[in-house]
């Protein structure tokens, strides 16, 4: 049965139906981003979107609001469903449709059922899944029910930004997808200096305090919390430098990038610096991933050969044996330390896991 909460959040999304939302939350023309998307895709008409994924629109906008610890929807232990006060659009700009900010606009597509599969979690995820491991990591919160109001309203959400992919293509033919893929570091970053570049590119939207601006009259943040209770949890993958960065240099300073120009990023080497520095600090741990990258593949591949090598939250692995090569055996010590893990480089433990790999003969 409903809550009142969201039986208010039904009219309020029948009233933003009827006003024709625009899609861009920033102020950026959406008509830039068919230009990028073209010919692939193309933003579908805001005036179509039905009242289930203008509902889910305003779910993403301000998730905290609707499902925190503000509200009253509670998973079944008890616990809200965002922990912390982040919303979707938080990450995933301009409501989930700006190119090279993890948009969503193929989502439907990439997720089909039966799902793609993730060696983190040793499972095939389809949407919901995929979703959900979002409010479980990012937000540091408690996964939805497949059928509850909110995620169908979600989904729906997601299913009408994929109308939006034109005949004749592909959904990996569009181009914007993810965050802009940098090469790996050579040399550690340094947290150190990017101390000095948060303070002078960061600050004055996040905060000397990484606290970022919060609306109490919107119950969402105008510029998110980077680190401390209120933000991303350290087993998402905003919790892995390697990630992490390629949002900051795709999309930061915020009011200075235009996601769709390269040439108005910061450099490599300092959004490197500044994303270490914003990891240094504390973020929420959450027990129930320790074990991420345990069992084997739909192929037989043990999935801590794909561990990612920023995972920093299970430092341990891989382990060095008895021949030198990497081992998830818990007997042996810890291949690298935990900086490394932390900060780079991490070509070293890509190929220390490539080799065992091969050694193997997966």
């Amino acid at each position: 049965m409903k809550t009142r909460q969201y039986l208010l959040l039904t009219v309020l999304a029948a009233s933003m139906a009827a006003s024709g939302p625009v899609l861009a939350g920033s102020g950026t023309d959406p008509g830039d981003f068919n230009a990028f998307y073209a010919p692939s895709y193309k933003l579908p008409d805001p005036a179509t979107m039905n009242a289930s994924a203008t509902r889910g629109k305003e779910l993403i906008h301000s998730t905290y609001k609707y499902l925190g610890a503000e509200s009253t929807q509670r998973a079944a232990n008890g616990k809200p469903y965002v922990g912390n006060r982040l919303s979707c659009a938080n990450c995933h700009l301009d409501d989930g449709t700006r190119p090279n900010a993890s948009p969503w606009v193929v989502g439907t597509y990439k997720y089909a059922a039966p799902g793609a599969f993730s060696a983190r979690e040793n499972i095939k995820r389809d949407l919901p899944a995929r979703i959900n491991g979002c409010f479980e990591r990012s937000l540091a919160g408690e996964a939805l029910p497949t059928g509850s109001p909110a995620m169908q309203d979600i989904v729906a959400y997601f299913g009408f930004l994929s109308t939006g992919l034109q005949a004749g293509y592909t959904y990996k033919q569009v181009p914007g997808q993810e965050f802009p893929k940098l090469p790996l570091l050579t040399t550690a970053a340094n947290p150190q200096r990017g101390a000095t570049i948060y303070k002078d590119s960061c600050q004055s939207c996040h905060q000397e305090d990484g606290q970022g601006v919060w609306r109490d009259d919107e119950k969402r943040y105008r510029y998110p919390a980077l680190w401390g209770a209120n933000s991303f949890g350290l087993m998402a993958g905003m919790g892995r430098l390697a990630t992490a960065v390629t949002l900051v240099n795709g999309n930061m300073p915020y009011d200075k990038v235009n996601s769709l120009d390269p040439s108005t990023r910061m450099s490599p080497q300092d959004a490197w610096d500044v994303t270490a520095y914003i990891l240094s600090k504390d973020r929420p741990f959450d027990a129930r991933f320790v074990n991420d990258w345990t069992g084997t593949s739909p192929t037989g591949v043990p999935n801590w050969f794909s561990k990612a090598p920023d995972a920093a939250y299970d430092y341990t692995m891989p382990r060095v044996d008895g021949l030198g090569l990497a081992s998830d055996d818990p007997r042996f010590a810890p291949m690298f330390p935990l900086a490394q893990h932390k900060y780079g480089p991490f070509q070293p433990i890509t190929d220390a896991l490539a080799k065992a790999k091969a050694y193997w003969g997966y």
